[in-house]
């Protein structure tokens, strides 16, 4: 999967940060899309990263304790650069209280393709995203740090709120 090698690094620094920063440290993190003055010749096979997977990751980015992006784009790639960061803004409104007050409880990032799943926790309930990279099960299972299993259906493009078990 050409997306998953585009998420894995980025969603691999981005949970490194998120876990180690304090929660009481806005963590302000530096998102950009595109590929900013590319090659004139692209590699053979080059797939750039999507639009929805740019969407996905900027999800698990915020349900991984990263508070707000910092964007910066040459003038004529601006408009693109606005769209999915702004829908992932406005749909992330619904979800304001586990944003403001939650705690991030999963920071896996799998090493090959597979299903990345990222929570907030609030009291006892969670917030919670999947995207899956490769084929996966209908529900997926993963560790809380308390040792409970958190079954998480598949919700292709949506968060979910789940009952701690």
């Amino acid at each position: 999967n050409r997306q998953y090698r585009w998420v894995y690094n980025l969603l691999l620094e981005a949970s490194s940060t998120g876990r180690h920063t304090p929660p009481a440290i806005p963590l302000v993190t530096f998102v950009h899309w595109t590929t900013t003055n590319p090659p004139k010749e692209l590699p053979a096979g080059f797939e750039p990263l999507t639009e929805a997977n740019y969407e996905e990751l900027l999800w698990h980015l915020l349900l991984r304790g990263h508070d707000s992006f910092a964007m910066w784009c040459p003038l004529p790639e601006l408009a693109q650069e606005v769209r999915p960061v702004h829908r992932v803004y406005a749909a992330a409104l619904e979800y304001k209280e586990f944003l403001d007050r939650g705690n991030p409880v999963l920071f896996d990032v799998p090493k090959e393709p597979a299903a990345v799943v990222s929570a907030l926790q609030l009291g006892n309930k969670l917030l919670v995203r999947r995207t899956d990279f490769a084929a996966a099960p209908d529900v997926v299972e993963v560790k809380l740090a308390d040792g409970a299993t958190l079954r998480v259906p598949k919700a292709e493009g949506k968060c979910l709120v789940l009952a701690k078990p």
